[in-house]
């Protein structure tokens, strides 16, 4: 299980998260206008992506709904977790080669 834990990991997805929270923030600011959404739909995206592969290729996103904006929300934080964990783990990965290879 320690295997999993990243700090860099944790960082990218707080970072998502809080980009998210702005995001909707933005949407609720600007809602009932043209392309109010845009950003939030843009930051959902991978999200998006998948979930209209696996329905077949149909899936609606707005910024008014809050269940989906909070999945996409939860989706995004654990793909830019998983992003930071193996970034740090290829990071460790080469620095520990290196330094068995300097001896």
């Amino acid at each position: 299980m320690r295997s999993l834990r990243s700090w860099t990991g944790l960082v990218f997805a707080a970072l998502y998260a809080l980009v998210f929270v702005a995001l909707y923030a933005d949407y609720l600011r600007r809602a009932g206008t043209w392309f109010a959404d845009l950003p939030l739909v843009l930051a959902a995206l991978p999200f998006t992506l998948v979930m209209r592969a696996l329905n077949g290729g149909s899936y609606d996103f707005a910024g008014d709904m809050t269940l989906r904006v909070a999945a996409a929300a939860l989706f995004c934080c654990a793909l830019a977790y998983a992003a930071g964990l193996v970034l740090e783990a290829a990071t460790r990965a080469i620095v520990g080669m290196a330094r068995t290879r300097g001896r």
